[in-house]
């Protein structure tokens, strides 16, 4: 019998019969599990009663070796329900986007240490109760840390064909399907459908972002042409990566 004690955040949560539920968590040690809680929505149930999404626990499951079955959760010890993130909708909006990216990016069973401390410290910026306006700049802390820890970011500071750096251009010629930049000589007619425009303003803003801390994200306040050209970036990659737009509504749709 296998058994396992780690931290986790709830990413789903799906009845199953009359009184069990099935939860996928997010861990730093196990990356993202499901697993099975018997008997949490009884009235006594002894493993806390059944979890809510972004829920912050200490849980300990079991499993047989060679089990195809759902491993199970033996205890669960919550650590904090995030309850002022839940009383505003805008930041339980940004709650569903960290939702929404850990599932389509973390790793399922492996190790990724580096994005669990992230959604807690992006968790955490939320609980802090930030202005609205600031909202923004913790959003694109954890999209941009999101990209770089899974490797998914593109190149900003030179040209991905020729590695000529773009020194003194305001506007940059951006290409997912290449992996960043593309300057002027290296571009072709077939990248128009797939390629957008970004201010190199925007561009040295992003790569500031990519190792963000989000709890003093909040502190910056960045210009309104700059942030949309951020959301648009960060909107095309996660569409290229995804292959599907976002769900993130926290902030208004790029153009």
């Amino acid at each position: 019998m296998r058994r396992a004690t780690t931290e986790a955040l709830v990413l789903r949560r799906t009845p199953f019969g009359e009184t069990s539920q099935i939860a996928e968590f997010f861990t730093a040690g196990h990356g993202r599990l499901s697993l099975i809680l018997k008997g949490v929505h009884r009235e006594k149930a002894r493993k806390g009663g059944s979890v809510d999404l972004l829920d912050h626990c200490d849980i300990t499951w079991s499993s047989r070796h060679d089990s195809r079955s759902l491993a199970q959760l033996s205890e669960r010890r919550v650590r904090s329900h995030h309850p002022v993130m839940r009383r505003r909708t805008d930041l339980l909006a940004a709650g569903d986007a960290l939702v929404e990216l850990l599932r389509a990016l973390a790793p399922e069973g492996q190790r990724a240490p580096a994005l669990f401390e992230l959604s807690l410290a992006f968790l955490e910026a939320l609980e802090a109760d930030p202005p609205p306006e600031t909202l923004a700049s913790l959003v694109f802390a954890l999209q941009g840390g999101m990209l770089r820890i899974t490797g998914f970011e593109l190149v900003l500071d030179r040209c991905v064909s020729c590695g000529r750096r773009p020194d003194g251009h305001r506007i940059l010629r951006c290409d997912p399907e290449r992996g960043g930049v593309v300057c002027r000589d290296c571009r072709s007619g077939q990248d128009q459908a797939h390629s957008f425009d970004l201010a190199a303003a925007a561009a040295r803003a992003i790569l500031l972002y990519r190792t963000a801390d989000p709890r003093r994200a909040a502190e910056a306040q960045l210009p309104p042409r700059i942030a949309q050209h951020m959301k648009r970036y960060y909107d095309r990659v996660l569409l290229h990566v995804l292959e599907r737009p976002t769900r993130c509504h926290v902030l208004p749709r790029s153009a």
